[in-house]
C-alpha cells in the first residue's frame, strides 16, 4: 500500500530512531555516523536533518522511545486500587520484564552511552534528559502516591517523592544485572527488594 506523505515521514522517523539506538549502542554517540544511521534506516542523510534537525535531536527522540517502553509497562498500575506493597511488586515486575525483552542488551548499551554522554558533556546530557516527556522516576512517584500502607494509612505525595528515587535506582541496577546475567536475578527477588523499600515511608 502506498503511503501518504505524513505516513512516509512517520515511517522514516521510526526507522531512524531504531537505527540510531542500534548504532549508538554499538559504537557510542560520538562514533555513530549519521550516514550509517541513514543507511540502516534506508533513507538519506538529508531525511535526518529534515525530521530531527540534528544528531542530538535524533538521540533525544531515541531516549524518548526507549523510556516510553518501560513507562507503558508501568502506566496500567495507575488505574488499579493497590496497596503500597502491591504497587512496588508491580513496578518490579515491569522492570524485570524489560530486562527479559528482546532488545534488553541493546537498551542497556544505549543507556550506558547516554550516561557517558551526561558525564562528558553535562549541558548536552541535560538537554537529552529534558527532552523526555516525563522522567520514569516522576511516574513512579505518581504511582506510589495515595497507596495504602500496612498501617492502613495512605502515602502522601511527599512520601512518594522521597521513595521514588530509591525504587528507580534499586530496580534500575537490578535491571542491568538481569540483562547481563539473567540467572542471577529473578522476578521474585526484584519484587522482594522493592517491597523492602516500603519501610522508608514508615
Amino acid at each position: 500500500m502506498r503511503l501518504n506523505r505524513a505516513q512516509a515521514r512517520q515511517r522514516n522517523h521510526d526507522a531512524l530512531v531504531a537505527a540510531a539506538v542500534a548504532e549508538m549502542a554499538d559504537k557510542g554517540y560520538v562514533a555513530a555516523r549519521l550516514e550509517d544511521i541513514a543507511e540502516q534506516a534506508e533513507v538519506t542523510t538529508g531525511a535526518i536533518y529534515s525530521i530531527f534537525g540534528s544528531k542530538q535531536n535524533l538521540m533525544a527522540a531515541a531516549v524518548r522511545k526507549l523510556a516510553s517502553g518501560l513507562d507503558a509497562e508501568l502506566a496500567p498500575l495507575e488505574e488499579l486500587e493497590l496497596t503500597l506493597d502491591e504497587t512496588l511488586r508491580g513496578i518490579a515486575t515491569a522492570y524485570h520484564r524489560a530486562a527479559a525483552g528482546p532488545l534488553a542488551r541493546q537498551r542497556l548499551a544505549f543507556d550506558l552511552e547516554l550516561l557517558s554522554l551526561v558525564l562528558r558533556d553535562p549541558a548536552a546530557g541535560q538537554k537529552l534528559v529534558d527532552a523526555m516527556p516525563q522522567r520514569t522516576e516522576d511516574l513512579i512517584a505518581r504511582l506510589l502516591t495515595g497507596r495504602r500502607t500496612t498501617k492502613h494509612l495512605r502515602t502522601t505525595a511527599e512520601q512518594a517523592r522521597q521513595l521514588a528515587p530509591a525504587v528507580a535506582a534499586l530496580l534500575g541496577g537490578l535491571l542491568q544485572r538481569a540483562t547481563v546475567d539473567p540467572a542471577s536475578v529473578d522476578e521474585d527477588y526484584c519484587a522482594a527488594a522493592a517491597v523492602a523499600l516500603a519501610s522508608l515511608v514508615g
